[in-house]
């Protein structure tokens, strides 16, 4: 399992992480289980290697791993930056390649062959990533692909969603293909985005068509609309494909608040695995039914994740609740009539305190944003072109 919560994530706009936040990131990811990070960009220079040597310090079980482009100067980066290994990049694109690069494939797979071997000829691990891979010419991939792995040790490719428009259906297709391909040495792991909100679905399709590795982030953090997240892999690899992995599903929760609370980026409530009301019920029926069974509506077990299974009084609540809580032990026995006389003032009161609370939060984010951006707008860019003076800090 490789976590990318500290490059891939903090490159979430808005999103700053200090030295001592990833250290501390690091430290919990480790500790979950997490092989492998990729752990920042040490092309950035400065901080950035600083970070970097100071996570090989801590001498987590995790491996530290970085993201370089295929030039000399970003690999002697990470040299400097001690990396175990290196998350080696390339678009593979004709858009990507021929727009944006402004080269031909065949001088993308010359300069890429040249950076690998560089990354290899330093003692350091090599992963290829085939960014934008799901929307690359399927020949021309194989044949990137191919010239790569069979000229220099390549431990994983990596296939890029980076858009986010992979299909489970494609992603399968691609993936197949590519560990017929492959010598079974070298292990294939895709990186999904999750832009049209199959992130998570897109790594688990490909684990079931031969990855052998996944790329995920801390509550999906990421770009745009983030990355795969890392509680939904783990708990979809062993509760749905039977797969099982170093993951620690009880530290899902822990992590998933720590980096909720120094990224600034909330999760909804109903984020699956780790937000506020997955394992909480109001639903008449549905109390009732859990009160019987807590299989009737909960598949993934709450404990097993770190989590308690929780019964809210509300505008759908039924008697049973009512019920159960009263019969709680050193609660006096009551009758049906004043069962449903409770049940009915609960509900009163919900239906006379309205939403205010909720449009009070709602106005306060709201002038949270508007005052917190996070960056420099471009009139205050103006403004420092004129003035010469340094950015204040927002």
């Amino acid at each position: 399992m490789i976590d990318c919560t500290l490059r891939d994530g903090e490159q979430a706009p808005g999103v700053v992480f200090t030295i001592d936040e990833k250290l501390q990131i690091a430290t919990s990811l480790s500790r979950a289980g997490v092989n492998l990070l990729d752990a920042g960009f040490p092309a950035g220079g400065g901080e950035e290697i600083e970070t970097l040597q100071e996570l090989r310090r801590l001498g987590l079980n995790a491996r530290i791993g970085v993201t370089a482009r295929p030039f000399r100067s970003d690999v002697a980066a990470a040299d400097k930056a001690m990396a175990q290994e290196v998350f080696l990049f390339m678009p593979t694109s004709d858009s990507r390649i021929e727009k944006t690069l402004g080269m031909t494939r065949e001088r993308a797979v010359e300069l890429f062959r040249d950076g690998a071997e560089d990354v290899v000829g330093r003692g350091m691990t090599l992963n290829v990533v085939f960014e934008d891979s799901t929307r690359a010419d399927p020949r021309f991939l194989g044949h990137f692909v191919e010239q790569i792995a069979v000229s220099v040790p390549v431990t994983r490719v990596i296939i890029a969603d980076t858009v986010g428009c992979a299909r489970p259906d494609t992603m399968t297709s691609l993936i197949r293909d590519l560990r017929a391909a492959l010598d079974p040495a070298v292990r294939i792991c895709p990186h999904c985005h999750n832009d049209f909100g199959l992130a998570s679905a897109n790594t688990l399709a490909a684990v079931a068509a031969g990855a052998e590795s996944v790329t995920c982030t801390v509550n999906g953090l990421g770009e745009r609309a983030g990355n795969a997240d890392l509680a939904e892999v783990a708990v979809g690899l062993r509760y749905l494909y039977g797969i099982e992995h170093s993951i620690d599903l009880v530290e899902m929760q822990r992590l998933s608040q720590l980096v909720e609370r120094v990224s600034g980026v909330h999760t909804s409530f109903t984020k699956p695995v780790t937000g506020l009301n997955v394992f909480r019920h109001e639903s008449g029926v549905h109390v009732d039914a859990m009160l019987k069974s807590v299989e009737s509506y909960e598949f993934l077990p709450s404990s097993a994740v770190g989590r308690k299974t929780e019964f809210v009084l509300g505008k759908h609540s039924g008697s049973a609740l009512i019920r159960y809580i009263l019969d709680e032990p050193g609660a006096e026995a009551v009758d049906e009539d004043t069962v449903k006389s409770l049940l009915a003032m609960v509900k009163h009161k919900l239906t006379q305190s309205g939403k205010t609370e909720h449009e009070r939060f709602y106005a306060q984010r709201q002038q949270f944003f508007a005052d917190n951006l996070c960056g420099i707008d471009h009139a205050e860019l103006a403004r420092l072109m004129v003035d010469g003076q340094e950015p204040e800090a927002s």
